[in-house]
């Protein structure tokens, strides 16, 4: 507590001489008794309630001292301290990514994040705050928002997207509400590095609130199913990210009953790699794994089966490892001479480096080098997107010693240094710029896995949509009769609509969904990226700004208000006992 205008304090003097007219006045009153009978009752009387008579007669005398009190205190302007955030204005940056669910006891992380934005805005103190949500979009929930119960209900609204937070983009997008004001950024995430963030700036104050606690977590890495002619075979990847040895039973199950189930042990801080064959054919399967762990959103994975094209043809003229990579995998492979691969009629995949024929072909394919360019040398390390395509195969540690030029219009899914080195096109084709015999590629692991992974791809007939990403957004000609898509879950809980030829938008949580119209069905899965599998012990710091005060803010709150109201109410209640006594008293 403190005053602003100590100078008033001399005013102090008008209670004293009020105190000390008191002294000096009368202090007794005349009062008749009819009787000396009724002498001993009045004295009695008197001193059984000796204050409450006190009181009576000196009722003015008190409450004139407390209003002359209170005015000298209001004089001084006192006002009491509150702890305030610093800076000019405050901005949340709120992740929202699917890690966000991880369990603390008898909450999540992004609960407590919750409640702990609900106690930063207590101290706001009428200063401006702007709350940003990550995401591949950064969203910005309120802007420069002062109305304490409007942040209040928008940060109670807050929920997890389950995307991939791409949290620099969301600290490019908060760097537009600097402008050159004293900042106090608060970032609310499970685990960020100091190195990410935008030191730049010496009007800003970071602070960072991270996952404090070790967490237990099993995941289902990886999964993936096809179809051969044995049946069913499945591959797993199981993770175990704690630092202790696990057990965990693994079920597969498809639309009726369980098809394996499997007490499988996990070292600490390893992935094992889990096959199944020859099971019975269904139109899914779903992984699951029975532990007990704080982050059960990758405790299982399904998968969705169709009719695919069994058959790989592969043009003579591509090196004989690629046909031995598919046969590998139990896929049937047929070899065509180069000049009638561009005249085949069956059905199948086609494996070519004749780039001219792509017109030509009725169905996406894989093209593995350019007969129609030239390659030229590049040194780097390869690096991947976010594909389905790499989720079984790791590229990391291979060579790349030429690269054929980039098509034009082509997604580039892997690079090598700054070149792309395999690529998309708009239909699905794949485009592996590299001949083989430029890379060793065939010697490392991922190279039939990838095979694998580009036959389930481009294998997919026209009833499955593909695999997308929580809020994954992308243009889709769906080709109904009507202009409508309802979507669905499988156990026909009804989620949205989108209008056809417009902008597709992925639901946000992981799962098997529908899209009807009419009569048709069109099926596509939603799969939290590989970041979001992987729960990792972060940590709350503090940086603060060269330019903003480190030490601890405060808001004055004047009381001023209160003492005018409570002489407001001696003012009321002196008149009173005025008015009751007379005023000609």
């Amino acid at each position: 507590m403190g005053f602003n205008q100590l100078p008033f304090l001399w005013t102090a003097i008008f209670p004293i001489i009020v105190l000390l007219y008191y002294f000096f006045r009368k202090k007794y009153s005349k009062q008749s008794v009819s009787s000396t009978l009724f002498w001993k009752e009045v004295m009695k009387e008197t001193k059984a309630s000796p204050y409450l008579k006190h009181l009576q007669r000196n009722a003015l005398f008190y409450l004139q001292i407390l209003a002359m009190v209170l005015l000298v205190i209001a004089l001084l302007q006192p006002f009491w301290k509150t702890k305030a955030l610093a800076g000019e204005q405050i901005v949340f940056i709120v992740d929202t990514s699917a890690t966000m669910e991880v369990s603390l006891s008898d909450t999540t992380l992004f609960d407590q994040h919750k409640k702990d934005m609900l106690v930063l805005i207590e101290q706001l103190a009428g200063k401006p705050l702007t709350i940003i949500t990550t995401g591949n979009q950064p969203t910005v929930i309120v802007r420069q928002e002062k109305n304490y119960n409007l942040i209040k209900n928008e940060i109670e609204k807050l929920e997890v997207a389950y995307e991939f937070e791409n949290m620099s983009k969301s600290l490019d997008f908060a760097q537009s509400f600097f402008q050159d004001k004293a900042t106090s950024v608060y970032i609310f995430t499970d685990q960020l590095d100091r190195q990410t963030l935008p030191l730049q700036y010496e009007n800003v104050t970071w602070n960072v609130n991270g996952l404090k606690t070790d967490v237990q977590n099993i995941s289902i890495k990886r999964f993936g199913a096809n179809k051969t002619t044995n049946g069913l075979s499945a591959l797993i990847q199981l993770e175990n990210q704690s630092n202790v040895e696990q057990t965990t039973e693994l079920l597969l199950a498809n639309e009726q009953t369980e098809v394996v189930k499997e007490k499988v042990i996990i070292p600490p801080n390893e992935i094992i790699t889990l096959s199944f064959n020859e099971m019975e054919e269904s139109g899914l399967l779903k992984a699951s794994i029975q532990v007990n762990d704080q982050y059960s959103l990758d405790n299982s994975m399904t998968v969705f089966l169709q009719d695919q094209l069994s058959t790989v043809y592969v043009d003579s003229s591509i090196h004989s490892l690629v046909r031995t990579a598919f046969q590998s995998m139990d896929i049937e492979v047929s070899s065509v001479p180069a000049e009638q691969i561009g005249l085949l009629t069956e059905e199948g995949i086609t494996v070519t480096n004749q780039f001219g024929l792509i017109d030509r072909l009725d169905r996406p394919s894989l093209f593995i080098g350019r007969n129609d360019e030239v390659a030229k040398e590049v040194n780097g390390v390869v690096e991947t997107t976010e594909h389905e395509l790499f989720s079984f195969a790791n590229l990391e540690d291979i060579y790349v010693s030429s690269v054929y030029p980039p098509i034009e219009g082509y997604e580039t899914i892997a690079t090598v240094g700054e070149e792309p080195f395999i690529q998309e096109s708009p239909r699905g084709d794949i485009v592996v710029l590299s001949d083989i015999q430029m890379t060793d590629w065939a010697l490392h692991p991922s190279f039939p896995l990838f095979m694998w992974s580009v036959k389930e791809q481009l294998s997919a007939g026209n009833t499955y949509l593909g695999t997308f990403s929580p809020n994954e957004r992308k243009p889709l000609s769906l080709g109904s009769s009507t202009n409508e898509w309802e979507i669905y879950t499988t156990d026909d809980s009804y989620e949205y609509s989108i209008e056809n030829g417009g902008v597709f938008i992925a639901p946000k949580k992981p799962g098997l969904y529908v899209l009807h119209s009419n009569a048709v069905e069109k099926n596509f899965a939603v799969a939290l990226s590989q970041s979001e599998k992987e729960i990792t012990k972060g940590a709350s710091y503090k940086i603060a700004g060269q330019q903003v005060d480190a030490k601890e803010n405060y808001q004055p709150y004047s009381l001023v208000p209160y003492l005018l109201i409570i002489l407001l109410l001696l003012f009321v209640i002196e008149w009173e006992v005025q008015r009751r006594r007379g005023f000609t008293n």
